[in-house]
């Protein structure tokens, strides 16, 4: 099957100009929700599975026969969109949970007697503990700050009295860490 693009400048969406069959029932998607990049995504996947199809505006349209091919395709890029939106959401997640433990440091930092603080940091190492490393971050580097956070820990409310000089000596460390990976 021989295929041309059109850009249309009206509507900024590449057509394709396909070989419907006239007399073919023809079954529409309306994709008005799907930005312009994935209506492309999608050409590019139709194209390449032989799906002859035409679009007007941003209604998808295409041979009744060849439905279920056409939703296993749109299934796909529905699929995937899901798995980047969860992983933009672990990822603000990890981001969300190194700033408060770098928060948390802090505080200790400049005072290891902060009840308050040292209750975060329990929170904290309580929500982490099974965690993996965040996705830009290697396994050893989070286990170097997961270890430091639990040493301030221990500094703190381990022991029988709380030794603040090396707390202080840990979260400070701790937040140098932090900092050089953020």
């Amino acid at each position: 099957m021989l295929a041309q693009y059109r850009f249309s400048q009206k509507t900024t969406s590449v057509r394709l100009v396909s070989e419907l069959n006239p007399n073919a029932p023809i079954t529409e998607w309306e994709l008005d929700e799907w930005s312009h990049e994935t209506r492309v995504e999608l050409t590019a996947l139709l194209v390449e599975a032989g799906i002859a199809h035409r679009w007007e505006y941003t209604v998808l349209i295409a041979e009744s026969a060849r439905e279920v091919d056409v939703e296993e395709v749109l299934d796909e890029i529905e699929n995937l969109d899901d798995e980047i939106d969860e992983q933009d959401e672990t990822e603000q997640a990890d981001a969300k949970v190194l700033k408060q433990l770098s928060g948390v440091a802090q505080k200790i930092v400049r005072d290891p007697s902060d009840t308050k603080a040292v209750a975060s940091l329990v929170s904290i190492l309580e929500e982490i503990d099974a965690a993996g490393a965040p996705s830009d971050m290697s396994d050893s580097e989070w286990r170097h700050i997961k270890d430091l956070a639990s040493q301030v820990e221990d500094a703190l409310v381990g022991g029988d009295r709380p030794d603040e000089v090396l707390a202080m000596d840990l979260a400070s460390r701790l937040v140098a860490i932090l900092r050089s990976n953020h």
